[in-house]
């Protein structure tokens, strides 16, 4: 009697690593099967977990951009380098699609909180999208975001520093968004925080005020 009762705790366990298992693959299978209307998935992929927040996490490394010597972006005609534009510099870097929510909220909203976050410690608000330097640069020029301005935006027109980020969306030569909607906080080039927006036209944790609080958690000695 008391030697079966190993063996009935052992059944029991299996039971329950089992069912667990089976739980997991049902939610997993679910997962892949709405990113498989949007396009195809690697078989290596059919069993993960690949929902945005899971894939984002392993984005939001720490790492150092400027790493990537041979990336640019560019200001009007002028090409810069990844670490001309964060080496030395505590950086909100935002990443734009293009549409009336970069035009009217996402990008105003930084520039409205630019006292603040200057304030905060922060030394530039880099927005950046995939575009013609020329096309960004009469956008900055509207939004009064040009010359010595905190705020400043920049051209990624060859797609290199998204698919750095691994938040390129379609192709360069096809029609809609380049990239996905994010924000970031780097440090003397190092990428410490990564957020995303679960769409392209969602404006939820990628906001200015969404990233004052984040910047107060990782400098909790900033200055309101």
């Amino acid at each position: 009697m008391h030697s079966s009762a190993p063996s009935l705790l052992r059944l029991a366990f299996g039971f329950a690593q089992r069912q667990s298992l089976n739980q997991n693959y049902i939610r997993f299978s679910s997962a892949t099967a709405e990113l498989r209307k949007a396009g195809s998935v690697p078989d290596g992929h059919l069993n993960s977990d690949l929902s945005p927040t899971v894939c984002h996490i392993g984005l939001g490394r720490r790492r150092d951009l400027t790493l990537r010597q041979d990336l640019r972006v560019w200001q009007n005609d002028k090409q810069l380098t990844l670490a001309d534009v964060f080496k030395g510099k505590k950086v909100v870097l935002v990443g734009f699609p293009g549409g009336p929510v970069c035009v009217e909220q996402h990008i105003p909203g930084y520039i409205a909180q630019a006292d603040k976050l200057g304030s905060m410690g922060v030394d530039k608000v880099l927005c950046v999208t995939v575009e013609d330097p020329a096309k960004v640069a009469e956008l900055a020029t509207k939004l009064g975001a040009s010359g010595e301005s905190r705020v400043e935006l920049l051209a990624d027109r060859n797609c290199g520093l998204v698919r750095l980020l691994g938040l390129e969306i379609g192709t360069l030569e096809g029609a809609g968004p380049k990239c996905q909607r994010y924000a970031a906080v780097v440090e003397d080039g190092v990428l410490l925080k990564l957020r995303v927006e679960s769409a392209p036209a969602d404006l939820k944790v990628t906001d200015a005020k969404s990233m004052i609080a984040l910047w107060k958690c990782i400098y909790p000695n900033a200055c309101a």
